[in-house]
């Protein structure tokens, strides 16, 4: 889970529609942000392959663009509130144009980890959703 938070272990056993628990479906996600956002550090800062693939003009911008996408699938596989949609698409889109700058979008890209923030809108929402199933179970 995110370092500022921890749900109790109710909400991490909670199946999920996809037959994933909670928790699994955290870990993967965090997982995968983790290697675009912050897989590799240099001189204490880290970077992901959303970095490095960012150096490579034009296509390496889309390639990361087009693997954030997942995060999006997930939300709607998980039928997450439209406003975490949304969010996470922003995220997305911001990311991908302005990473797409030369130069200036190389630096960007080592600061602004749209994957990671995507991950911390799912949960927030996903945490919500759950616990509104587990109020409604009782």
């Amino acid at each position: 889970m995110s370092k500022d938070r921890t749900p109790d272990i109710e909400l991490m056993n909670v199946q999920l529609g996809n037959g994933r628990t909670f928790e699994d479906e955290m870990r993967h996600l965090q997982r995968f942000a983790r290697v675009l956002d912050s897989r590799f550090s240099l001189m204490g800062m880290r970077f992901g392959l959303d970095s490095v693939l960012g150096l490579v003009p034009v296509a390496g911008d889309v390639a990361t663009g087009l693997a954030g996408t997942y995060a999006l699938f997930t939300a709607v596989r998980l039928k997450l509130h439209p406003i975490a949609l949304a969010h996470i698409g922003w995220n997305l889109l911001f990311d991908t144009t302005l990473g797409a700058i030369p130069v200036v979008g190389d630096a960007f890209d080592f600061f602004f980890k749209s994957n990671t923030k995507n991950v911390r809108v799912i949960e927030k929402h996903l945490t919500r959703k759950v616990q509104r199933q587990l109020k409604n179970q009782a």
